[in-house]
């Protein structure tokens, strides 16, 4: 009897085709995962390149390389690929890694092409590096770069001939010209001269070997300035206060004339005015000696306010008299400043360097009010002058007004300005902006 062969599929097939789906279904599931991790990423991208850039601040920059490095790897954006390249060519530039920072230049030309800095905020050797990165990713030779041509090849020797009649034909004799068309060969092509990669020593980068950590800076200035802010503490209420201080005066000297007198009104046209001067030394950090653009200071200041508060007051009585009087007064007080400072440059290694400081101070807050008047009292044909002055302490001004004076004077400092360096390490410079005023300055630095 023959056995036929079963028809039926073998039993493997279908537990293969399940496979496959399930291989599939897995496939597709971690696409549509990744798709949504990716935009998901890019958070913490902007995280790590803000970290970077506050290492960088700081000059912690393999710190910063780190953010960098990591925010590269993580983003998808060519924004933040951009950011994260640059950053990573400038921390190398500062650790005179030459070949590092042109190869994150490079980058940063991939994906962003048309990226520009400013020669004002980056040294100038970082400029030629980012202006070659440029160059590089357009192909094209820099300007002035010279083509050189390589040299003909040397005709091959040949044998002598002879013409007819048996006179023989030089070797170098140049053959007939159009024997020359047929054996002339065809010019090579003339490659372009490829630029040479410029070479920095470390003085392009304004550092020598003895300069490479911190340095400090020791400066001495001057400064002019109004406190037209500080005086809103006082100009409210105080001018009411030291207008009563003022008509008590009046009264006492209107009495002295004439007894029995009844007060009836009270007027007076007083207004603020202020100046002040200052001097100080400031001692200065640079954690990155010359090629740093961030410092910490200490400055020490001796500094004269006058508060000048002047103009008329009358006091007219019951019985018809009246006494007018011109008063010039001044509250005067000189503190002795300690404060804390931060100062960004804008840019290194310039001899003309703009930049910006932010800073707080405390001084203990003594001193004296003063006041001078003349005027005259009336009463019906009697007329008679008044005259007299008068000196008080803080303290004792206090005592007979309803006003208490702050023991403690915060200075909030704010300022902007310009130094140039007149000789290696010795600066000049002039700032403008708000001291509790405004303020004027200037001054004489070195550092060492």
């Amino acid at each position: 009897m023959k056995i036929r062969p079963s028809k039926s599929r073998p039993r493997h097939s279908r537990p293969l085709g399940i496979v496959g789906f399930l291989v599939l279904a897995l496939f597709l599931s971690s696409v549509a995962a990744r798709a949504q991790q990716a935009p998901a990423k890019e958070p913490n991208v902007d995280k790590l390149l803000t970290q970077g850039d506050a290492y960088y601040v700081k000059a912690d920059y393999k710190l910063a390389i780190g953010c960098y490095l990591e925010a590269s790897a993580l983003s998808q954006s060519r924004m933040n690929l951009s950011k994260a390249y640059f950053g990573l060519s400038l921390c190398y530039f500062y650790l005179r890694d030459t070949a590092s920072t042109v190869k994150y230049l490079k980058r940063v030309m991939e994906v962003d092409s048309q990226k520009e800095i400013s020669p004002l905020f980056y040294p100038a050797p970082f400029i030629e590096l980012f202006k070659q990165a440029q160059q590089d990713a357009a192909g094209t030779a820099p300007p002035g770069t010279e083509v050189v041509t390589p040299p003909k090849p040397a005709p091959a020797k040949a044998e002598p001939e002879k013409k007819a009649g048996g006179e023989a034909v030089p070797q170098n004799a140049a053959p007939p010209a159009e024997d020359q068309k047929k054996t002339a060969p065809a010019a090579a092509p003339v490659p372009k001269a490829q630029p040479e990669r410029p070479v920095f020593k470390p003085e392009d980068f304004g550092i020598t070997d003895e300069e490479k950590g911190g340095h400090w800076e020791v400066g001495a200035h001057y400064s002019w300035w109004s406190v037209n802010l500080f005086k809103g503490i006082f100009e409210s209420k105080l001018t009411d206060e030291l207008g009563k201080s003022i008509q008590n005066e009046i009264v006492k000297q209107s009495g002295m004339i004439q007894a029995g007198l009844a007060k009836l009104s009270y007027s007076q046209s007083l207004s603020f005015d202020s100046s002040g001067t200052s001097s100080g030394l400031e001692i200065r950090y640079y954690s990155r000696g010359r090629a740093g653009t961030f410092s910490l200071g200490v400055g020490f200041e001796k500094s004269y306010m006058k508060l000048i508060l002047a103009g008329t007051a009358r006091q007219d009585y019951l019985s018809g008299s009246t006494a007018s009087i011109d008063v010039n007064s001044s509250i005067a007080f000189s503190p002795f400043t300690t404060q804390a400072n931060f100062r960004w440059e804008i840019g290194a290694n310039q001899r003309l360097t703009p930049f910006f400081t932010l800073g707080v101070g405390f001084a203990p807050l003594s001193g004296t009010f003063s006041y001078t008047y003349t005027g005259t009292y009336k009463a019906g044909s009697l007329q008679q002058s008044l005259s007299g002055s008068k000196v008080q302490t803080f303290d004792e001004l206090g005592q007979e007004i309803d006003f208490s004076f702050p023991s403690i004077l915060v200075v909030f400092q704010l300022d902007f300005g310009l130094k140039v360096e007149l000789a290696k390490g010795l600066f000049l410079s002039g700032e403008a902006g708000i001291w509790d005023g405004f303020m004027l300055r200037g001054g004489l630095a070195y550092r060492f």
